[in-house]
């Protein structure tokens, strides 16, 4: 029995189109060591911090949406843990008075708890390389064994 137009019509249709999908792209997960506290707050200076490294033409920084930002205190005791799951490190790096000793201390808390043996010095853009990151830089890889990438222009 031949087919009716109605019937070849709706067969031949088409079906709606599906809703866009939203992207199920994973978020890098930056471990950050060396901030006072672990509050959203904190989390939002790392990704302006990250920002300001792609205003910059840093391409590695990306947008801080893509980043999932994770607080780590450097005495945490799932630390080693931590170091062995999770790939990417950032050291924070204050610009106060006060930054090499407290970021050393914070070296050496991560060197002694097992934690990570490299890490991204995450510091302000336009800080100089000379004085204040080449000091942590060398003090980190001579006295605590950890390797400090330093980003500086």
């Amino acid at each position: 029995m031949p087919a009716t137009p109605a019937a070849e019509a709706s067969s031949t249709a088409v079906a709606p189109a599906a809703p866009p999908v939203a992207s199920t792209r994973a978020k890098t997960v930056l471990m950050v060591v060396g901030l006072p506290g672990r509050g959203p707050r904190q989390a939002e200076r790392v990704k302006a911090r990250l920002e300001q490294w792609a205003a910059l033409g840093r391409r590695w920084a990306g947008t801080p949406d893509a980043w999932d930002v994770r607080l780590v205190m450097p005495d945490d005791p799932a630390l080693p843990r931590l170091a062995r799951e999770h790939a990417r490190w950032a050291l924070w790096v204050d610009s106060s008075a006060d930054a090499f000793s407290d970021t050393y201390r914070t070296l050496c808390q991560l060197a002694r708890g097992g934690g990570p043996r490299r890490l991204l010095a995450l510091h302000e853009p336009h800080l100089p390389r000379a004085g204040l990151l080449d000091n942590l830089h060398d003090a980190a890889h001579a006295y605590v064994g950890i390797e400090l990438l330093i980003l500086a222009q």
